[in-house]
């Protein structure tokens, strides 16, 4: 019985051994690394004048929504497995993407907040059901130092500054791994919505090797390529390389959301965006060369989005980068291929 009890023990330890020399598998792209979730949540800026924005290479997750009515989007871009040293052009934060921070937590980096009465995003983050899906996040608003409209922020704002090669608002660049060194990282527990396969998987679907996103407006029009010799998909933005303005690298995707949502605009404004991100809608998904449909849900603000295939089952991703565009049905989005 002894030597039974030491060998369980010796077989215990050994793959003890080898998930530690493995590494563990990153929340945000499926894939190997060696360290502990750190995510960090940047609101960036894409105006003419932001582009090409630096460091967005680098993110594992990015989400493109769009903020002011005719089209015009910015990203909401999700930074783990790799941190870089900066990023390009920070901006202002709304609900929606603050509702978006929350599906992850960590720390969310912006410069500004939407703050009109009844769509305010600072009076969000200050409510009780933010708090309670957040925890004990970290918020890094760069535009101010102390408190103002119940937020404080001291340290946070001497991480940020602005480029004097671009024309403002489209300059404010965040020191990101500065900002993440600030942060607690051992109070903080991050999460991701996203599940991921083991290994790259070419699941059923339709063959769809082209496609773009209509947000009605010709300055902001993303679309994508299915690359074969890499089994990942070129993005382009008005049908140029959309690439890394730091790094001048073409940024390629394993993952594609379109994620359909219930939208309006507070007060008629063409500026403050209610996007219904606690809900139930359709999803279409791009992967591995493929097309498919299901639905996305979150019932609560402190539970996950869960993103399902048209049979019910919940969707695992191929490992790697992933685009989540968020698709306003009421506004005429639409697909084209």
């Amino acid at each position: 019985m002894k030597r039974i009890a030491c060998f369980v023990l010796v077989l215990i330890m050994i793959m003890v051994s080898a998930a530690v020399a493995e590494g563990n598998t990153s929340i945000t792209t499926g894939l190997s690394t060696d360290k502990d979730p750190t995510i960090m949540v940047v609101q960036l800026d894409n105006q003419p004048g932001a582009r090409p924005q630096k460091g967005i290479g680098s993110a594992d997750i990015v989400y493109e929504i769009e903020l002011y009515r005719g089209g015009a989007t910015r990203y909401t871009a999700v930074f783990n497995d790799n941190i870089p040293e900066e990023v390009e052009a920070v901006r202002s934060t709304r609900i929606v993407n603050a509702m978006v921070f929350s599906d992850y937590c960590g720390a969310f980096v912006y410069y500004g907040a939407r703050v009109v009465e009844g769509n305010s995003a600072i009076d969000f983050m200050n409510s009780s059901k933010f708090k309670e899906a957040v925890g004990d996040s970290a918020r890094y608003n760069g535009i101010w130092v102390g408190c103002r409209d119940n937020e404080c922020n001291t340290d946070g704002a001497s991480k940020f500054y602005r480029d004097g090669r671009r024309v403002a608002p489209h300059n404010v660049i965040a020191k990101l791994q500065e900002l993440s060194a600030l942060t607690d990282w051992a109070e903080i527990s991050c999460k991701s919505p996203l599940k991921f396969r083991s290994e790259f998987k070419v699941p059923e679907g339709e063959d769809v090797t082209s496609f773009a996103i209509d947000y009605g407006s010709r300055s902001y029009a993303p679309s994508y390529v299915w690359d074969p010799s890499l089994n990942r998909y070129q993005r382009l933005y008005n049908n140029k390389p959309f690439t890394d303005g730091a790094t001048g690298e073409q940024i390629y995707v394993d993952n594609i959301i379109v994620q359909h949502v219930r939208s309006s605009w507070h007060d008629g404004s063409s500026e403050g965006p209610v996007v219904e991100m606690v809900d139930e809608n359709v999803c279409d998904y791009f992967v591995g060369g493929k097309h498919f449909t299901g639905t996305w849900k979150r019932d609560e603000l402190k539970h996950h989005t869960v993103y399902y295939d048209e049979n019910g089952k919940k969707v695992k991703f191929n490992p790697g980068v992933t685009y989540v565009q968020i698709f306003k049905d009421s506004e005429g989005n639409r697909i084209v291929y």
